[in-house]
């Protein structure tokens, strides 16, 4: 079996030694006989071997890394690989494409007692071979393959033995002394299959045939005597060790120049032994466990970045299945190797929890948001956006994808219509007592105040005075106490005192007449000495009165509070899944008032329409479709005073939004009631600064190298949350 590695960006190789260490699984010759068989057949191994092969491909714009093991021991090889790269994608790829061309093998100059140079800390020989790619040419490849055999555990005594005699005697054995192991393989393996309980025995007879020679002035020899034998040669022999052949295939009218390159990068790990480069070799290298450590390295971070290395950039973390599927999408992400369709949870409760989808202009906010609304429409949620940007991309893209669609187009003169809120005063009839009208016109008189706040006061931009307030929701006690009343009533009510006296004596039957409503709006009259009403004292409610003059002065706001009141039904609209645009172009809503007017508005009373399915237990979820609401101050203080309580009537807003900071003192109200985030590539550090606790276990520096049109994401899917990468859905 063939595996390919595909490293991930915050990728290390500490393990890699542990690994090799790990993985050494030699058999002796007594356990070595196999037997399997199928249907018809019995097969006999008597020398089945649990070699391993590391492989490199590069190309001029890959490099790529394969580890080959026996299917017996798949299972540990695995393991250890997940274990040492638990980040990295792991896939089984048995069909590797090797170049024709020259071959050459690698091998050590001296003994292998002597080691090579390593350094877990350096990417050498990687960091070099890397540099060889640079030179490559289109169709010019390079492949490079380990075959790693185990050896038998006793190897080190041969090293110790080398080591006396170099420092004893300044002699060195050849690297082609008589080997045990060929003799085995050479003609005794049946005998000694029979006589492992000898092996040691053997060992020690046939090291004594050593061909040696004494030094004779060679430089090399003189330094090490000089100098001592380098630390990793004298640890050498504490590592396990492989069996090595190294094959090296050029594909290239340029061979010899790659070969040296090849080569110079592998001597990268000169020490007291080195690389030399042959046509062919019978000779097998028997390198330790951390000198292949060195070799087989993954490329870090930095050489991700400069190279051209088929990686992945992000923790490749399994994803819940309460989040996987082909719902409300949230991306696509790869869990080893695999594709998966991530999609928000569709339990109840955590559906409608606030969602928030950060990122920098061109990042793909729009198309994402123009996905999320088909995918609600489509499980039969309704969606309620708010598209004041621009010229209303966001709506024109989506409702392609949407069966019969709402559009409330405000730019439209014939679309406009009064500030009212015909789903919960539709609850008045003539059957309706008087305590059931009082409370209709009191819960309106809480949305009207949040409406008349978001109009700016010339001279004040803060809030009405509590005074002001207490006028004001006065008047609209007495005239939502009635069906089919609209807001520009009660600002006639609060201005012209015979309107004020109509309502008054209209609501005989409901309060009475020193109610403490009728008293304070009767403070507003202006009396002759007569005690005679002339007019209102205006300087009770100048706050007001600003506002009031304000909103007229816009032909938009001023239609809407004169216009009749509208058939629109947004209780209906939730309770039946529509998919409904309230469009504001900038074009036609130039003044930042208007729109904060206007979509506070609408959020109060989507709100009221709301509370009229309170006594259902799971009513039909809104999703509450929000961008830049920074846009919107009074809003965003509605969202904020609110947000904690909307999962309990079935709204879920959404936000849109460039940096975290636009939030201003919503944020801490949306992390309190919740919310999921999808941070999308490009967003600032200073965001992901902000949400550090959150993201974890990712960094902020993964964070900020995500490829574009990918998110880092932190999704609830209960009383936990699923934090992974994943790449934006295709755009409708």
């Amino acid at each position: 079996m063939r595996v390919r590695i595909v490293p991930n960006y915050s990728l290390d190789n500490r393990k890699v030694l542990g690994m090799l260490e790990n993985i050494h699984y030699y058999k002796t010759p007594y356990n070595r006989t196999e037997i399997t068989h199928d249907k018809e057949n019995i097969f006999i191994d008597l020398n089945p071997k649990n070699n391993i092969s590391y492989e490199i491909k590069l190309t001029k714009n890959d490099c790529s890394f394969y580890l080959g093991f026996p299917d017996r021991i798949k299972g540990n090889v695995l393991t250890e690989l997940n274990i040492c790269y638990p980040q990295a994608t792991i896939k089984e790829d048995n069909k590797i494409d090797i170049p024709i061309g020259v071959n050459k093998q690698l091998e050590l100059k001296e003994h292998f007692f002597m080691s090579l140079k390593t350094n877990m800390k350096g990417q050498f020989p990687l960091s070099n071979l890397l540099e060889s790619q640079n030179t490559l040419k289109e169709n010019e490849e390079i492949y490079i393959r380990f075959d790693l055999e185990p050896c038998n555990p006793s190897w080190y005594r041969e090293v110790e033995s080398c080591i006396k005699k170099f420092n004893t005697n300044g002699k060195v054995t050849t690297k082609t002394s008589l080997d045990l192991r060929k003799l085995t393989y050479g003609g005794i393996d049946f005998a000694l299959e029979t006589c492992y309980y000898g092996i040691d025995l053997l060992n020690s007879v046939f090291s004594k045939v050593e061909i040696e020679h004494e030094y004779l002035g060679n430089d090399m020899y003189s330094k090490l005597l000089r100098n001592g034998l380098s630390d990793n040669t004298l640890t050498k022999s504490r590592y396990n060790a492989y069996k090595t052949k190294i094959n090296v295939i050029i594909k290239s009218e340029r061979e010899d120049m790659l070969f040296r390159n090849v080569l110079k990068s592998f001597n990268s790990m000169s020490g007291d032994n080195e690389f030399i480069l042959k046509d062919k070799s019978h000779y097998k290298n028997i390198l330790c466990s951390k000198e292949l450590a060195q070799i087989m390295q993954l490329p870090t971070k930095y050489y991700q970045e400069t190279y051209r290395i088929n990686s992945i950039d992000n923790r490749e973390i399994e994803v819940p299945k309460e989040l996987q599927g082909d719902r409300i999408p949230v991306g696509e992400t790869t869990v080893r190797g695999n594709e998966v369709k991530v999609s928000w949870c569709n339990k109840y409760n955590v559906r409608a929890l606030p969602k928030v989808v950060a990122g920098p202009p061109g990042a793909g906010k729009t198309e994402y948001t123009c996905n999320y609304i088909k995918g609600a429409n489509k499980i039969g949620d309704c969606t309620i956006t708010f598209d004041y940007i621009k010229n209303c991309e966001l709506t024109y893209k989506s409702i392609e994808d949407i069966e019969d669609p709402v559009l409330i187009n405000l730019a439209d003169e014939k679309q406009l219509f009064a500030f009212s809120y015909p789903e919960v005063s539709s609850n008045i009839t003539e059957e309706s007592t008087s305590w059931e009208k009082i409370l209709v016109a009191s819960e309106i008189g809480q949305q009207v105040k949040y409406l008349v706040n978001s109009i700016s006061d010339g001279d004040n931009n803060g809030p009405l005075s509590s005074q002001m307030a207490r006028y004001l929701v006065a008047a609209v006690k007495i005239v939502f106490i009635h069906p089919d009343e609209i807001v520009d009533n009660v600002f006639r009510v609060l201005e012209e005192w015979t309107v004020r006296n109509n309502y008054i004596r209209n609501s005989k039957g409901i309060y009475d007449y020193d109610d403490r409503v009728l008293n304070t709006l009767r403070e507003l009259n202006d009396v002759d000495s007569n005690g005679k009403i002339t007019g209102t004292k205006t300087h009770l409610i100048s706050g007001i009165i600003n506002r009031i003059n304000t909103l007229v002065e816009n032909p938009r706001l001023e239609r809407m509070l004169k216009a009749p009141i509208d058939n629109h039904d947004f209780t209906e609209y939730m309770n039946d899944g529509r998919a409904v645009f309230i469009m504001m172009p900038e074009k036609a809503f130039k003044v930042p008032m208007t729109k904060d007017v206007v979509v506070t508005y609408f959020m109060t009373r989507i709100r009221m329409a709301s509370l009229e399915r309170c006594e259902v237990d799971k009513p039909n979820i809104a999703h509450i479709i929000t961008d830049e609401v920074h846009q919107v101050p009074t809003a965003a203080s509605f969202f904020k005073n609110h947000i904690t309580e909307f999962r309990k009537f079935g709204l879920s807003p959404y936000f849109t939004i460039h940096y975290m900071k636009q939030f201003k003192s919503l944020l801490d109200a949306i992390k309190s009631a919740g919310a999921s985030y999808m941070l999308i590539q490009g967003i600032e550090k200073e965001n992901l600064k902000m949400l550090e606790e959150e993201i974890k276990p990712f960094t902020v520096e993964e964070g900020l190298n995500m490829k574009p049109f990918h998110s880092l994401n932190i999704i609830s899917y209960g009383n936990q949350y699923a934090k992974f990468i994943s790449k934006l859905p295709k755009p409708l």
